[in-house]
């Protein structure tokens, strides 16, 4: 009983994190052999922001920032990344009221000017979730954590 009302206090005071892998599916990272798996932690995982930080197969370190909405009623369109790449990369996603669906985004700057545009999806109370990014050097990603 005391580990498990400790876990979430430990949590908050060292700002837990998880880890988030992109897969390169189009653009030149993609054809790479073998293809790299990025990993990127993601800090703050108990509220809905926080920071997130990787290193892409070149050493370029980028950083950025995360944002959750909780329990928000939206549909994905064309404009975004999980309405144009979700169909050809994944499957189809509809983001719903009360499903229990977060969508999120998150927006990381590199150190050599990459710039990496992230949308994703998690489950209402969990640090699990799917989405899609894109860069500025025409690589998309999918998402998983």
């Amino acid at each position: 009983m005391k580990n498990s009302t400790l876990l979430p206090i430990l949590c908050v005071l060292l700002g837990c994190s998880t880890t988030a892998t992109l897969f390169p599916v189009e653009g030149p990272l993609s054809e790479a052999v073998p293809v790299p798996q990025i990993a990127a932690t993601v800090n703050g995982i108990l509220g809905n922001s926080g920071s997130l930080s990787l290193t892409m197969p070149d050493g370029e370190s980028c950083t950025g920032q995360w944002s959750s909405a909780a329990g928000a009623g939206v549909s994905t369109t064309s404009g975004s990344l999980l309405g144009q790449y979700g169909s050809v990369y994944g499957t189809a996603t509809t983001v719903s009221t009360g499903s229990g669906q977060n969508p999120g985004a998150a927006i990381l700057t590199c150190d050599k000017g990459r710039t990496i545009q992230v949308e994703f999806v998690t489950g209402a109370g969990t640090a699990t979730g799917f989405g899609f990014a894109k860069d500025n050097r025409g690589n998309v990603y999918r998402v998983l954590f």
